[in-house]
C-alpha cells in the first residue's frame, strides 16, 4: 500500500492529505469507529481522484487500506506505517 493513515487531534489537522509523505490524516476520535474512519479516508481519496469500491477503501495502487491501531496520545508527527 502506497498511502499511510495517521490519527491526530482535530485541532492539529490543517490538511487531511499530506502529499509529501503520502499520509492521510484523520481525527483521532474516529479511531473508535471503523465506519466513520473509512468514510473519512474514502472522502480524502475521492478528493484526490482515487476511485473507491463500495465497501472499505483502496489505495491508488489497488491494495486495500487497513486502519492502524490508535494509540493513546498519538501526535501529528507520529505516523503508523502500514507498508510492506
Amino acid at each position: 500500500m502506497c498511502v499511510r493513515i495517521q490519527y491526530a487531534p482535530r485541532s492539529e489537522i490543517c490538511d487531511p492529505w499530506d502529499r509529501a509523505r503520502n499520509v492521510i490524516i484523520i481525527p483521532d476520535v474516529l479511531a473508535a469507529t471503523t465506519l466513520f474512519a473509512f468514510r473519512a479516508i474514502r472522502a480524502v481519496l475521492h478528493a484526490i481522484d482515487v476511485a473507491q469500491p463500495e465497501i472499505g477503501a483502496r489505495c491508488w495502487c489497488g491494495e486495500s487500506i487497513s486502519l492502524p491501531a490508535a494509540t493513546i496520545g498519538q501526535r501529528l508527527d507520529e505516523v503508523t506505517d502500514l507498508g510492506k
